[in-house]
């Protein structure tokens, strides 16, 4: 499946900062609280940002389907001879 670029790079950016903070957090279990409050927020912030990426893809995705579903009907319409 192809991707474009801006959504791969996104989508790069999330794991590398997941894969970065995952072990900050798990670390040592006497981490500082403001260090959890951090990754928290950052977390939060990440999950707001693919969720804003998926929900633009899900709209790029019916654009697509729906487009392909009016060319298929046209081509069906034009080989019966219907306009």
């Amino acid at each position: 499946m192809h991707r474009p670029k801006r959504t791969r790079a996104t989508l790069r950016s999330l794991v590398l900062a997941g894969a970065i903070l995952a072990p900050l957090v798990a670390a040592s279990p006497s981490a500082s609280a403001g260090i959890r409050h951090d990754a928290r927020h950052v977390g939060h912030a990440l999950g707001t940002a693919a969720r804003k990426v998926g929900r633009e893809a899900k709209k790029a995705g019916l654009a697509i389907g729906h487009a392909a579903k009016a060319g298929g009907l046209a081509f069906w319409h034009a080989v019966k001879g219907r306009h």
